[in-house]
C-alpha cells in the first residue's frame, strides 16, 4: 500500500443491498386463449338467441296457419321445424360447460404455478436478507485510503492547527508501523503533539526537541565531517537570500573549509564559533565566561588560524567572516551534549524524532534553525547508511523553494515519503500545486480558497460528511433548602335591594238557566156568574181572547229569543185541563186533578271586567371576613459518587457539494479533500465485507442490474483524525477502489400507485401532449 491519506466511511458497505430479482407477476386472466375462448363463447350465445327466436316463430306462423286452414300437419310442420332450429343449442351447452371448465382448470393451474414461485421468491429473498444483515454485522465501518504504491508525497494545503495536528497524527501512526519518522514543526503550532502521544500510548520510543532551547541536545551535527558541517552552515546562511549567486556561496565554503580543516576531525559549532571570533580580531575572553568554555581552541590552532589568512585577504573576506559568525553565534550550543562538552546527558536515538519551534514571536534564532533542520532531514534522507527516516515538515510555506526542492527531489528519488504541510495557500506556495499530490484543507481567506477551487475544478462535486465527536463528564452535588410564610386578610361586603312592580288585567264569563216561576191563576167564568162556583169578579169572553193573544205573543217572543216558552193553553189543549168549579174554569194549579205543564227556563249571562296592580320591594346585605397564614418549609440534597463518562461519535453523508470558495471555506477541519481521491464504479459486492455468503442463493437471471455508478469526478472527502474512526473495524482500499455514494432511496409506501404503469387516458383534440 502506497502513503497514508485517511479514512471515508464505508457507508455503501453498511447499506442494505436491495434483492435484486423481481417479484412474480400475477397472472394475467386476459391470455390469449381465454379471450379467444371467450369470443367464441359470445359468438355462440349470439347464434342461440337467433336459433330460439326462429323456432317460436316457426311453431307461431305454423300453427297459426293450421288454426286457419284447420290442417293438424302445419303443427307438425312447425314442430319439427323449432326442433331442427333447438337441437343444436343443446350441443352449444355443452360445448360452452367444457370450455368452462377446461378454462377454470387451467386457471387454477396458474394460480398454483403463481403461488410456487410466490413461495420460491419469498424463500430467496429471507435467505439474501439474512445474508445481507450478515455481511452488515461483517463489514468494517471505515475504509482507509491509500496513495497509489508510485506515489510517496503528499502536499496538503491549508487547515487549523488542530486539523493539521489530526492529520499528522493519522499519517505519522501508519508511517511509524513500517520506519522511522522526523517531523519537522516549524509552525509553531505544535502538531506533532498528537503523534507524540500516540507514540507514548504504543510504546513507541520517542524524542523531542522543542528549539533553540535543546540545541545542545540535537544531534543535528552527528556522523558529520567538517566539509559537510561547512557546507550545512553555507546552505543556511543563503536559505531566506533569494539574490545569492553561486559565487558567494563558494566564497564562504571555502572560508569555513580552511576553518574546519585548521579544527581537524574534533568540529563542533562551540570549536567553530570560537575560530571565527578569533579571525575576526573579536575579545573571547568574556565569551568563556558567559558560559562556553568547552570546545576551546588549542594554542597550536590559534597559530594556524592567525596565519590562515594573508593581510590582504583578509581585508577581503572581513565582511564574510562577521557575517558567518553572525549566523553561528546563536547556533553556537548546537550538539554540544552529544559531543560531550555541554552540561547536558546526551539523548539516545529513536524512532520517532520530533524538532519543533516554539509558539511566539519568530526570531532570527528560530530562522536559522528551521533553516538547519531542513537541511539536516535532507541531508539523512540522502545518507548512504541506510538510515532513511521519513519526512513529516509542517510549515513549510516559510521555507525557500531551493530548500524544499532538494528535499522533495531527495525523497522522491530514495522513495522516502515525505509529507508537506502548507499553512496558508499564497502566490508563493501555489507554485507547488500539482494533481497527484496535492489535498486541500479549511482555507482561511478567499483568494486561498478560489486558487484551490480554480485548481481542483469549480464544475466537480463532492461527497463529505457532518462528524461530531462527543464526549461527557458529569459531576454533581446539589442541596436545596426552601422556606416561605404567607399571611392573607380579606372583607367582603354586599348589598341588593329589589323592587318589582306589575299589573294585571282580566275577564270572566258566566251563563245559568233559572226556572220560571209563574204564580198567576186564570179564571174563567160562564156567563151566570155565580153559577160556576167561582170567587173573583166575571170577565167577558173579548177579555178573555185578549189575555190569551197576550199570553201567544209572550210565548212566541220567549221561544224566539232562546229562553223557553209557556205553551198557549186552551181549552182542550195539551199543556193543562179544565175543571169545572163554580161558574168558571182554573187553569194551572186547579184542583180539578188537570196535568201540570213545562216549566219555562230563563237564562242568565254575566261577564266581569278587573284590573289589579302590585308591587313588591326586596333588599339583601351580606358581609365575610376571612383571614389566613400559612408556612411552607422544604429541603433537598443529592450526591453524586464517581464520574459519567459519555463518549458517542455520529456522521451524516451529504452527498453533492458543488467546488466552490465557500464550500472550501467552510470544509471540516476533520477532513480533507484530495482531487485524485474520487469514487469509482465498484460496485457494493466489491467493499469489503461486501461478499454474500455462499450459502445465499444466486438472484435469478432476470435479476435487475446495478445501479448505475456515480460520475469518476465526484471526489470523496477524507476523515483525517484518528479519534473519529477510534477503535472501530478498518479495511484498507486504494484510490481506484473507493465505491460508489448514492444517496439512499426514499421508501415509498405500497399504497401509492406506480405511476409508470398505471394506463394514461387519451389526450383531447385540445390538450398537449407531455412527452417524457
Amino acid at each position: 500500500m502506497g502513503l497514508h491519506l485517511g479514512w471515508i466511511p464505508n457507508e455503501p458497505g453498511l447499506r442494505a443491498r436491495e434483492y435484486a430479482a423481481k417479484a412474480p407477476g400475477a397472472p394475467d386472466p386476459d391470455s390469449p386463449k381465454a379471450a379467444a375462448l371467450r369470443a367464441a363463447h359470445a359468438a355462440r350465445a349470439l347464434w342461440t338467441r337467433l336459433l330460439i327466436v326462429v323456432g317460436f316463430l316457426a311453431l307461431v306462423l305454423f300453427g297459426l296457419v293450421g288454426a286457419v286452414a284447420h290442417r293438424s300437419w302445419f303443427w307438425y310442420a312447425g314442430a319439427a321445424i323449432a326442433v331442427c332450429c333447438w337441437l343444436p343449442l343443446a350441443e352449444f351447452a355443452v360445448n360452452r360447460r367444457r370450455a368452462n371448465r377446461r378454462i377454470r382448470r387451467e386457471s387454477e393451474e396458474q394460480l398454483a404455478r403463481h403461488a410456487a414461485e410466490v413461495a420460491e421468491y419469498e424463500r430467496s429473498k429471507a435467505a439474501w436478507l439474512d445474508s445481507e444483515a450478515e455481511r452488515i454485522a461483517a463489514a468494517p465501518r471505515w475504509l482507509q485510503v491509500a496513495a497509489h504504491e508510485d506515489i510517496s508525497r503528499l502536499d496538503v494545503f491549508g487547515g487549523t492547527a488542530q486539523g493539521r495536528q489530526n492529520l499528522l497524527a493519522g499519517v505519522g501512526q501508519r508511517l511509524l508501523a513500517e520506519r522511522a519518522v522526523i517531523v519537522l514543526d516549524l509552525s509553531q503550532d505544535q502538531v506533532g503533539g498528537g503523534l507524540i502521544a500516540a507514540a507514548e500510548r504504543d510504546g513507541i520510543s520517542y524524542q523531542n526537541y522543542l528549539l533553540p532551547r535543546d540545541l545542545a541536545a540535537t544531534p543535528l551535527l552527528a556522523g558529520l565531517t567538517g566539509d559537510e558541517i561547512a557546507s550545512l552552515i553555507v546552505e543556511v546562511l543563503h536559505a531566506d537570500d533569494a539574490s545569492a549567486t553561486a559565487a558567494g556561496r563558494a566564497t564562504d565554503l571555502m572560508i569555513l573549509r580552511k576553518i574546519t580543516r585548521v579544527l581537524g576531525d574534533d568540529v563542533t559549532m562551540g570549536r567553530l564559533h570560537e575560530a571565527l571570533l578569533l579571525l575576526v580580531g573579536s575579545d573571547h575572553a568574556g565569551h568563556h565566561a558567559a558560559g562556553h568554555p568547552a570546545g576551546a581552541l588549542t594554542g597550536e590552532e590559534r597559530e594556524r588560524l592567525r596565519g590562515l589568512f594573508g593581510e590582504g585577504m583578509r581585508g577581503e573576506v572581513a565582511g564574510n567572516l562577521i557575517r558567518i559568525v553572525a549566523v553561528i553565534e546563536p547556533l553556537a550550543e548546537l550538539g554540544a551534549d552529544v559531543a560531550g562538552g555541554g552540561r547536558g546527558t546526551p539523548r539516545p536515538p529513536a524512532r520517532l524524532t520530533c524538532l519543533s519551534l516554539p509558539d511566539g514571536p519568530r526570531d532570527v534564532a528560530a530562522d536559522l534553525t528551521a533553516a538547519l533542520i531542513v537541511q539536516w532531514a535532507t541531508r539523512s534522507v540522502a545518507a548512504e547508511s541506510g538510515f532513511r527516516p521519513a519526512v513529516i515538515l509542517a510549515g513549510a510555506d516559510e521555507q525557500s523553494t531551493r530548500h524544499l526542492g532538494r528535499l522533495t527531489t531527495v525523497s522522491e528519488r530514495y522513495q522516502v515519503p515525505l509529507v508537506r504541510l502548507f499553512s496558508r495557500l499564497t502566490e508563493e506556495s501555489a507554485r507547488h500545486l500539482d494533481s497527484r499530490h496535492t489535498a486541500f484543507m479549511r482555507l482561511a481567506t478567499r483568494p486561498e480558497a478560489l486558487r484551490a477551487a480554480e485548481h481542483i475544478g469549480l464544475a466537480r462535486k463532492f461527497v463529505a460528511g457532518r462528524f461530531s465527536h462527543r464526549q461527557s463528564v458529569s459531576r454533581s452535588r446539589t442541596k436545596t433548602s426552601t422556606e416561605s410564610t404567607t399571611h392573607t386578610t380579606g372583607r367582603a361586603e354586599g348589598e341588593a335591594v329589589t323592587h318589582t312592580t306589575g299589573t294585571t288585567t282580566g275577564q270572566s264569563y258566566s251563563e245559568a238557566e233559572v226556572p220560571r216561576h209563574d204564580n198567576h191563576v186564570h179564571i174563567h167564568a160562564g156567563d151566570s156568574g155565580a153559577g160556576n162556583g167561582g170567587s173573583g169578579t166575571g170577565r167577558s169572553r173579548a177579555d178573555d181572547a185578549r189575555d190569551r193573544s197576550a199570553r201567544e205573543r209572550a210565548a212566541e217572543a220567549d221561544t224566539a229569543s232562546g229562553r223557553g216558552g209557556r205553551q198557549p193553553t186552551g181549552r182542550g189543549g195539551a199543556g193543562g185541563s179544565q175543571g169545572k168549579s163554580g161558574g168558571g174554569w182554573v187553569i194551572g194549579g186547579g184542583s180539578s186533578g188537570a196535568k201540570a205543564r213545562k216549566p219555562t227556563i230563563d237564562v242568565v249571562k254575566t261577564r266581569t271586567r278587573f284590573t289589579a296592580q302590585h308591587s313588591s320591594e326586596s333588599k339583601t346585605q351580606s358581609v365575610t371576613n376571612t383571614e389566613e397564614t400559612s408556612r411552607t418549609h422544604s429541603e433537598s440534597q443529592s450526591r453524586t459518587d464517581g464520574t459519567s463518562v459519555g463518549d458517542e461519535i455520529t456522521f451524516e453523508l451529504v452527498y453533492d457539494h458543488q467546488v466552490q470558495p465557500e464550500t472550501l471555506m467552510a470544509l471540516p477541519e476533520d477532513q480533507m479533500l484530495a482531487p485524485h481521491v474520487v469514487e469509482g464504479a465498484a460496485a457494493a459486492t466489491g467493499l469489503p465485507g461486501g461478499t454474500s455468503s455462499a450459502a445465499v442463493a444466486a438472484p435469478p437471471a432476470n435479476a435487475a442490474a446495478s445501479r448505475p455508478t456515480a460520475a469518476e469526478s465526484r471526489m470523496v472527502a477524507l476523515v483525517i483524525d484518528p479519534s473519529v474512526v477510534g477503535t472501530d473495524a478498518v479495511a484498507a482500499v486504494s484510490p481506484h477502489e473507493i465505491p460508489a455514494y448514492e444517496p439512499p432511496v426514499p421508501a415509498v409506501s405500497s399504497h401509492v400507485p406506480d405511476y409508470e404503469r398505471v394506463p394514461r387516458r387519451a389526450l383531447g383534440a385540445g390538450e398537449p401532449s407531455n412527452s417524457r
